[in-house]
């Protein structure tokens, strides 16, 4: 009789609560998700449509609900019987820019009409962070030419809502018996999210043809940038970079649909100015791990 009367007084003190649990950025149900009462052994788990009902002894009883890659989340019922619970993915970050080699085509509209561009990129480093590399030729098969040449560590800090990225950059122009210049500058690209805020240090040697010496400047850069969204994700930059008596100017649109990869750069630096479009291609490439 103790034993019915226990097990009667248990029952009757039970709550059944209902729910569903949602994801908090668009409100799409999450399936499969476990739900137990904090500090008890009973639980259920949410149905394919999100949906879940659970038994707890205590009406301000707290919930906790976990699934892999999302964010376990502790909720108090304070009384209620039904409830709609949001919680978020964890962070899960892949970086799609590895593993890759991509093939460009260029065209300069102004005075660099022939060209090309190759860019070359690591696997994921068990130190973490992918090491690419690119390198750009555009000439008038005379007097013009314009090469770029960069070196970058991407990812080396990297968090659910930012990533830093390290750069050397290597700019060369001829222009028409007018001028010759190298440029070169040390930048730290600090990502938040889909904003891209760039800072750096950089050097010019500049040769002016009709005049004796060679001008050694020294100057700061700083830059703005943001990847859009769908379909072709295009990432928009622009830098510009202070020397003593001189400005350069970097601007790029650069995205791609699947295989299928464009960009449009413009670059002045002095009297020198071009436009330039491309198309290329992207081949992935994996390396096969050595047995011992």
């Amino acid at each position: 009789m103790l034993s019915l009367l226990v097990s009667s007084l248990t029952a009757w003190s039970q709550v059944i609560i209902t729910g569903k649990v949602i994801s908090k950025i668009d409100e799409t149900p999450i399936p499969l998700v476990t739900i137990v009462e904090k500090g008890k052994s009973n639980g259920t788990t949410a149905d394919i449509d999100g949906n879940f009902s659970i038994k707890v002894a205590d009406p301000n009883a707290t919930l906790v609900f976990s699934f892999i890659g999302m964010v376990t989340k502790e909720y108090r019922l304070k009384g209620q019987r039904h409830i709609i619970v949001e919680t978020k993915w964890g962070c899960h970050k892949d970086f799609f820019d590895s593993n890759e080699i991509k093939v460009y085509a260029n065209s300069g509209l102004i005075n660099t009409p022939l060209g090309g561009q190759v860019e070359v990129a690591t696997p994921y480093l068990l130190f973490g962070g992918v090491i690419k590399g690119s390198y750009s030729y555009q000439t008038n098969l005379d007097h013009n030419e314009l090469q770029n040449g960069q070196i970058e560590f991407s990812h080396f800090i990297s968090t659910c809502d930012f990533d830093m990225d390290f750069k050397w950059n290597y700019r060369q122009v001829n222009f028409d018996n007018n001028f010759d210049s190298k440029a070169y500058s040390f930048e730290t690209d600090y990502n938040f999210r889909n904003v891209k805020l760039i800072a750096g240090y950089t050097q010019l040697s500049f040769d002016r043809i009709e005049a004796v010496g060679t001008k050694a400047l020294s100057g700061v850069l700083i830059g703005f940038g943001a990847t859009l969204g769908q379909p072709l994700h295009p990432t928009v930059i622009g830098k510009v970079a202070w020397y003593k008596d001189k400005l350069e100017y970097q601007a790029s649109v650069q995205g791609g649909y699947k295989r299928l990869l464009f960009f449009t750069k413009f670059y002045k630096l002095n009297s020198f100015n071009e436009l330039s479009l491309g198309i290329g291609t992207t081949i992935g490439y994996r390396i096969k791990r050595r047995e011992k």
